[in-house]
């Protein structure tokens, strides 16, 4: 029995040593399977964060760009002064964002603040012009200027003067319709002889024009109509400012020739006789008249 033990113990014993003999020998194949199976894993999982962190680094350079855009459509600050302009359809007005009697009212209140020619037009008067590149807008702006300025105002001529000076020439066409709007004739000069404003500046617009349109549309705005309307507002019955501002507007289309033989022609001469002798008047206004009518005589 103990032989047979011992036999038994040395055989396993044995086999035990092989056993660890082959574990020795195969384990370091194991684990390099194993460390390069897991290195693999690590690389791929790395690549795929590569590629979200290329994904997310395009992401985040397209809003910055996109957002860099922003400023520079932005970059030009608005004129705190004038309003913007807004865009217009092809059957809307030129710029009608306010009425024209206020922007005729607006410009002559802040006409006073310019003091140098350098300054940049208020932009009620930049709105007129525009306005004004058109025969309605035109129109509607003489009639404005004739309407709305008041008679107590020293600088409602010096508007209309700068107002239409800086306006588009007028068309024929819009010169005709402004004849046949105004409608003026000997009659029309004798009615609302009580509110002196409207025919001071319906003269004075004429004075402008004839001043401006010097030649053959002269010839064309002088009717008859307007000719009797511009004399029989040299009646004493008219305001003096009235009358001044029609004398002006005579001499203004005397400077055509043709014109100035219409005028002459006319009983011009008897009704300057007589306003001659207010060149002594203590009225001022009234001395105007006189030196008006006396140079009228010697020069034209």
């Amino acid at each position: 029995m103990i032989v047979v033990a011992l036999v038994v113990f040395y055989a396993s014993r044995s086999l035990f040593q092989g056993l660890l003999l082959t574990l020795e020998h195969h384990i370091p194949r194991l684990l390099g399977a194993l460390g390069a199976g897991s290195m693999g894993n690590s690389c791929v999982c790395r690549d795929d964060s590569g590629a979200e962190d290329n994904v997310d680094s395009q992401g985040r350079q397209t809003e910055n760009s996109s957002r860099a855009h922003i400023p520079e459509a932005r970059s030009h600050p608005r004129d705190p002064v004038r309003p913007p302009r807004r865009g217009r359809g092809p059957h809307e007005p030129r710029r009608k964002k306010q009425n024209v009697d206020g922007l005729v009212l607006d410009t002559l209140a802040v006409i006073r603040t310019l003091v140098d020619n350098d300054q940049e037009p208020p932009y009620s008067m930049i709105t007129l012009h525009e306005m004004a590149e058109t025969d309605e807008g035109w129109l509607e702006v003489v009639q404005s200027l004739i309407r709305v300025i008041p008679l107590e105002d020293p600088l409602g001529p010096a508007v209309i003067t700068l107002l239409l000076d800086e306006c588009p020439l007028p068309t024929k066409d819009a010169l005709q319709k402004l004849t046949e709007i105004l409608n003026l004739s000997g009659a029309a000069a004798c009615q609302d002889a009580c509110h002196p404003a409207k025919h001071r500046n319906t003269t004075a617009v004429l004075g402008c024009l004839a001043e401006k349109l010097a030649g053959p549309a002269s010839i064309g705005l002088l009717s008859p109509g307007i000719l009797e309307y511009l004399l029989h507002s040299l009646n004493f019955q008219s305001h003096p400012t009235v009358m001044l501002f029609a004398l002006i507007a005579l001499e203004k289309f005397a400077q055509t020739s043709e014109n100035k033989m219409t005028v002459s022609e006319s009983c011009i001469s008897d009704q300057l006789i007589l306003l001659e002798k207010w060149t002594d008047n203590p009225d001022y206004l009234k001395r105007q008249v006189g030196f008006c009518a006396q140079w009228s005589l010697d020069n034209l």
